[in-house]
């Protein structure tokens, strides 16, 4: 007498449905008490597909396991996304948290302790941040001679950028100083 308790299934669909089941409870995201959740979604899965099956596309025993291995595999995938999930949603720091009266949206409400970067050292964490973009923008905006030369200058000395570049020492040496009467300048006009 064949173990298959669901009258009107393909006995090789049952055997194979439960033998699925088996193999997925060896895995750590599972346990002994999804068994008839995990028998009942694949039988389901199987019901579902069996009137789409056709014999000159394949035999029927490939059909069963490939429709049952496809949704185990999708079941395996949910259930670690479902697992891994903080319960963290993402929204809008322009979200409205109060009623339009008020108009407080969500970055208002941030402070400084919510900041990734809060610890006792996100004053300075900030202000180097600042520097680099700061430094970044000068170096943007600054004539192509002297970005070409602050680029030199910046990793050899003098003498050796002039022996690397093959320009002349009084050259570089002019065109340093003129860099820094330009960064000198834009100084104080902070």
């Amino acid at each position: 007498m064949s173990k298959n308790r669901y009258g009107g299934v393909d006995s090789y669909a049952a055997f194979f449905i439960a033998f699925k089941v088996k193999q997925l409870l060896r895995m750590p995201i599972f346990n002994r008490d999804d068994f008839e959740d995990l028998e009942q979604e694949l039988m389901l899965a199987f019901i579902k597909a069996d009137p789409s099956y056709d014999p000159a596309k394949g035999h029927r025993k490939s059909f069963i396991k490939s429709v049952i291995n496809n949704h185990a595999r999708n079941l395996v995938i949910a259930t670690e996304a479902q697992k891994n999930w903080t319960g963290q949603k993402e929204r809008s720091l322009s979200e409205t948290l109060l009623d339009d009266v008020d108009h407080i949206e969500l970055l208002d409400t941030i402070t400084e302790a919510h900041l990734p970067w809060s610890d006792g050292y996100a004053p300075l964490s900030i202000e180097a941040l600042e520097l680099v973009i700061d430094e970044e923008r000068i170096i943007r905006d600054m004539p192509d001679a002297l970005r070409e030369t602050y680029h030199i200058l910046k990793d050899y000395s003098v003498s050796e950028a002039a022996k690397l570049t093959g320009i002349r020492r009084s050259t570089l040496s002019s065109r340093a100083q003129n860099l820094r009467k330009y960064l000198k300048k834009l100084q104080e006009e902070k």
